[in-house]
């Protein structure tokens, strides 16, 4: 068992190590979530993979009879022409017992913060900027995500690097600051730490386990042939900045953004269903669909099970700090 070490959010989740998982929206499911929150993380469910609260509640069963540790689920607040039934989803989660609810996009309005602090849940909100974070603070989150634009999926439209969002969250903050972009390894996880942090976010390093659901063929085609150079921005033309794998069809999208293209003229090429094909189905990883990958894919090398990426890092993140004892 790796060295513990307690941290303001560790204390608050009561989990046993600083290592959240990064919700991502079709991988974040029971397998993953409950083998993250069982290694002594916490794992947390993307509630957009489910079109529907008893579907939600479905995969909380699932990840309950995996773990008795606790978990999360994630609410995406993003414009969307089906709103999703955010009221059944908390509703779910307070019948079921969740502990953790994450947001992320606009913040939570009034009347949806109140139920999840009335459910009992701890509120984590994710930020790109200082300004963001504050206002989650005011709002009432217990806690908030600071996330860097090394980080896969939507870095924000400001490009804010997590050596210069993470401290300046923390200084301007009350509530603890949990560290995500660029985050893969426990030299980074010492260095997120050092920055204030009171927790890491780990979203590709999970993505490459052996318990993420996604074709184990994409899966090692990325550990053997991902580096930092091989992410790039989409949809910036569009305020929806988006960190994505370099592949063909990224680069067909970007030019086509070059070109002023409307929406529409790409809306297949990024939409999700897109990518769960190639996903789960053909696993065609150049030539169909998106997928969101940080910079930190850069340092992953191999697909290891969840048990092990955690030990690794928490091994390799006291060896670090250890480093500079007295």
């Amino acid at each position: 068992m790796a060295k513990v070490i307690k941290t303001k959010v560790t204390e608050k989740l009561g989990i046993e190590y600083p290592i959240i998982q990064g919700c991502m929206q079709s991988i974040s499911r029971a397998p993953l979530v409950a083998a993250v929150s069982e290694a002594g993380g916490l794992g947390i469910i993307s509630s957009s993979t489910f079109s529907n609260a008893d579907d939600l509640r479905h995969e909380i069963q699932l990840v309950k009879e995996k773990t008795s540790k606790p978990f999360g689920v994630n609410l995406t607040l993003m414009p969307a022409l089906v709103v999703p039934d955010y009221e059944g989803y908390i509703r779910v989660c307070k019948e079921e017992g969740v502990k953790v609810m994450e947001t992320a996009g606009r913040p939570p309005k009034d009347d949806m913060v109140d139920a999840i602090k009335s459910a009992g849940m701890t509120l984590i909100h994710k930020c790109t900027t200082v300004k963001h974070a504050l206002k989650a603070q005011k709002i009432g989150a217990d806690m908030v995500v600071a996330d860097g634009c090394e980080c896969a999926g939507h870095p924000g439209e400001n490009d804010i690097t997590t050596m210069a969002l993470t401290p300046a969250c923390v200084e301007a903050l009350d509530i603890p600051v949990i560290t995500a972009g660029g985050v893969a390894t426990g030299r980074q996880m010492a260095a997120a730490l050092m920055l204030g942090g009171e927790a890491v976010y780990v979203g590709t390093r999970f993505l490459l386990s052996e318990e993420s659901p996604v074709l184990p063929e994409i899966k090692k085609y990325l550990a053997e042939n991902a580096t930092e150079m091989d992410t790039m921005i989409l949809m910036r033309s569009f305020t929806n900045s988006t960190r994505v794998y370099k592949n063909n069809v990224a680069k067909k999208v970007y030019a086509m953004e070059q070109e002023h293209c409307t929406f529409d003229d790409i809306k297949d090429d990024v939409a999700g269903k897109t990518a769960s094909h190639m996903f789960f189905v053909t696993g065609d990883v150049e030539n169909e669909g998106l997928i969101c990958v940080g910079e930190s894919a850069g340092v992953i090398h191999d697909v290891l099970p969840v048990k092990q990426i955690i030990d690794d890092m928490m091994a390799e993140c006291v060896a670090t700090l250890s480093k500079f004892d007295a």
